[in-house]
């Protein structure tokens, strides 16, 4: 019979495959939805070892950061411990690439960069994850952000690993000859972007000990002989994180983000490998001799010549491919085959290429899309019917960048790049808030205000947008107040029954929202003096 209590938890379905030990819940008293995992323990704890993951608990309960998922606490019932998250409403990068089978570079590039974001977060904090692999990540907010989910190292039984979850591991955590460092977490985070990038796993076997042996007799093919899109510099960077000694791979989580945004601006400029072979020093490790290089770059067209002479001194004789008759044809041939490779490519192949990588709807393949071929479109045939149809895409991914940018600087807690969106997230927060009244009114503002400001056009079709939402619905006049009204009962009515942190959001959202505003100056003087009450008690 499945359990339904843990604790002060309510279970609820599992999360994740058959057989979860991860939970959705409610805390009974609280009322609020968590993520819980249950640690199963038929032997019990020793005294001694509870102490250590009470201890372990309390420094991973201090770990804020955006792109970990928050552990509020946990504790034992009966033969059982359990830690309780917050819960992410999303889904695992496992079962996102499921679906998708692999990310497009751009895409793994940017998690990527997320991700070490986060674990230099951890490592600075003494905490290695130990366990990163497709489905320890969670994406959100449309699949645009990613978190880091289950970061545990406290003392607890653990299951032997199956055949799939040793595939991240690093190989000298799979031998078990020394303790998990940021070494292994950055192999593991190598290991994850091969998967997501090729859409295969780095390794294979039928058990356990055949991936041991897998992952142990050498690294995989590159990134890059498997995927042609993926840049040469990206598929480095996992080379490097995959190496089998750990002092090959790069210094720290710091030191991997740098490298992966050196891949980005390199990938984006065009620059060959043997040009950054000769650049000097760089955080991305390319197996290409600097001598080498110089010999490709510089000293090609001298070693040939030097070749063809001292073939001439062995075979005085002009061979069938050397006579001009046919040398003139073959060159004519290659000079025919330049021509014809140099065409850009017609109106029709560029629409068709566009809409393919629109349809994908992520923001690498949306970009991607706008680079390669909408802005040909524009330029090359400003005056087709196609034109105009890809600067109306042109805006919609202009409009999707900067909702990214929104949400971003949310998550890092930054202040908004521009007017345009700051006054957009004003908008918005009424909206979201409930009041389409204040929140058309400010998305009104935007439009008369920016409408004339080049850099702010996004944020003037995303308010543009909103309007047009709301309106199709439009609010009456009377509807704020009876808003605020409904509101505030809702407020008293948390409190009555017992839950005052609700009530106090209510209130402190009425305050801060509407403390400017006259005309609701009756319900912001009814929320403060709600909260004055709270306060004495």
């Amino acid at each position: 019979m499945a359990r339904s209590r843990i604790g002060p938890l309510a279970l609820e379905a599992p999360l994740g495959p058959p057989g979860s030990s991860v939970y959705r819940a409610i805390h009974v008293q609280q009322r609020s939805q968590v993520a819980v995992r249950v640690f199963s323990m038929p032997m019990g704890m020793t005294p001694e070892r509870k102490q250590e993951f009470a201890q372990s608990l309390e420094r991973i309960k201090q770990l804020k950061h955006p792109g970990i998922v928050r552990c509020y606490g946990g504790g034992f019932d009966a033969k059982d411990a359990y830690l309780v998250y917050e819960l992410i409403e999303g889904e695992s990068l496992d079962v996102h690439l499921s679906r998708r089978e692999r990310l497009t570079w751009e895409v793994a590039l940017e998690y990527g960069l997320q991700i070490c974001e986060a674990l230099q977060y951890a490592h600075s904090n003494g905490w290695v994850h130990g366990r990163i692999r497709p489905d320890k990540l969670l994406l959100t907010l449309g699949g645009e952000v990613v978190k880091l989910n289950e970061v545990w190292s406290g003392p607890m039984q653990q299951r032997p690993p199956r055949p799939d979850e040793l595939i991240y591991q690093s190989p000298e955590q799979i031998e078990g000859n020394k303790p998990l460092d940021v070494a292994s977490d950055l192999y593991s985070l190598g290991a994850t972007l091969y998967y997501a990038l090729t859409g295969k796993p780095p390794y294979q076997g039928e058990n356990a000990g055949a991936v041991r042996q897998s992952v142990l007799a050498s690294p995989p093919p590159p990134v890059a002989t498997l995927v042609y899109d993926c840049p040469v510099w990206l598929s480095a960077i996992v080379e490097q994180l995959m190496q089998p000694d750990p002092l090959k791979r790069p210094f720290s989580a710091t030191a991997t983000a740098m490298a992966l945004r050196e891949a980005q601006k390199r990938a984006e400029s065009g620059v060959g490998v043997m040009q950054h072979a000769l650049s000097g020093f760089s955080p991305l490790q390319l197996n290409v001799d600097k001598d080498e290089a110089e010999k490709v770059v510089l000293g090609k067209k001298k070693q040939k010549r030097k070749k063809r002479a001292e073939s001439d001194e062995i075979d005085d004789q002009p061979s069938m491919m050397e006579r001009p008759v046919v040398l003139g044809a073959i060159l004519v041939g290659i000079i025919g085959l330049i021509i014809y490779l140099m065409q850009p490519p017609g109106l029709s192949t560029l629409e068709t290429r566009a809409k393919w990588f629109l349809k994908q709807g992520d923001v690498g393949s949306l970009n991607e899309a706008r680079d390669r071929y909408l802005i040909p479109i524009v330029e090359r045939f400003p005056d087709s019917v196609t034109a105009e149809w890809a600067r109306n895409q042109l805006e919609e991914i202009e409009m999707v960048n900067a909702e990214q940018r929104i949400q971003t600087n949310r998550r890092f807690g930054r202040e908004p790049n521009s007017e345009g969106e700051r006054k957009y997230v004003e908008a918005n927060q009424f909206e979201q808030f409930g009041d389409r009244v204040t929140a058309l009114d400010k998305y009104r503002a935007i439009v008369n205000l920016l409408k004339d400001v080049e850099e702010e056009k996004p944020f003037v079709n995303l308010a543009r947008r909103q309007i047009q939402k709301i309106e199709d619905s439009p609010p009456d006049s009377n509807e704020l107040r009876d808003f605020l009204q409904t509101k505030l009962d809702e407020a008293d009515k948390k409190y009555n029954n017992g839950d005052l942190l609700g009530a106090k959001q209510i209130w402190d959202g009425i305050i801060s929202l509407y403390a400017n505003n006259r005309e609701m100056a009756p319900q912001v003087e009814r929320a403060q003096s709600r909260l004055s009450k709270t306060k004495e008690l």
